[in-house]
């Protein structure tokens, strides 16, 4: 095993076992999902500096939606302007995905283009540290039936969504009946698949909220059917 796969495993394990402390980085109408991985085009200071932090000490980063902006950012900047200043602040969702990031190159301007990589799912507790970012201290929210096999209603799903898609689809289809997909357990469908379909950020919001396997794939397919989610969650 490599030093980064230990890493990731250390990681893991300690989020499953204890609350953690996780950066978290706002992103409106961006909701990530566990087994999912999420590229970062980074350029506001305080979370340029997030990033390098996190990426040399360990620190999970949580990427999440937002609740509503508390801060605008300033009309019309430049490209210099909004690289040596904070933009808009964001009251963050209180459950969001989180996991390690890794930085992919920094450009000579200072941006930076990461990744992270989801390992699990989180419920903020409290916030421990507010400037230059904000870090809370989370705990790990674990779907009630996550060793049980729908395998019956994944394959409903993945038939649903490759005939939604058409012609269109193909590269997916491709995918999605891989045997490395296949092979996968139902909780890790239902949580991977939203590396591939969207939907608005406030019902896929409420599906990540959702703590039973058999609940998400259920309203995975009454999105597709055209159905809404409305008596999901409060």
């Amino acid at each position: 095993m490599n030093q980064a796969s230990s890493t990731k495993l250390t990681l893991v394990a300690d989020a499953v076992d204890q609350d953690v402390e996780i950066a978290l980085f706002p992103i409106p109408e961006l909701v990530a999902f566990p087994g999912t991985v999420i590229p970062l085009h980074v350029f506001e200071p305080r979370y340029r500096k997030m990033v390098h932090d996190c990426s040399s000490s360990g620190r999970m980063i949580g990427i999440c939606h937002t609740v509503k902006e508390i801060h605008a950012a300033k009309p019309k900047q430049t490209q210099e302007e909004a690289l040596a200043s904070n933009q808009a602040t964001y009251v963050p969702q209180a459950i969001f995905s989180a996991g390690p990031c890794e930085i992919r190159d920094v450009l000579d301007d200072g941006r930076i283009h990461a990744t992270v990589d989801m390992v699990g799912r989180y419920r903020m507790v409290e916030e421990v540290q507010t400037l230059p970012y904000r870090v809370v201290r989370a705990e790990r929210l674990v779907d009630r039936d996550a060793t049980e096999d729908y395998s019956e209603r994944t394959q409903h799903i993945t038939a649903l969504l490759i005939e939604l898609l058409g012609r269109q689809g193909k590269e997916l289809a491709k995918i999605l009946t891989s045997d490395d997909w296949i092979d996968q357990t139902s909780s890790e469908f239902s949580n991977r698949l939203f590396q591939y379909i969207r939907f608005d950020a406030s019902r896929m919001q409420k599906i990540l909220e959702l703590t039973s396997v058999i609940e998400r794939l259920e309203a995975i397919e009454r999105l597709l059917s055209g159905e809404d989610l409305e008596d999901l969650v409060d």
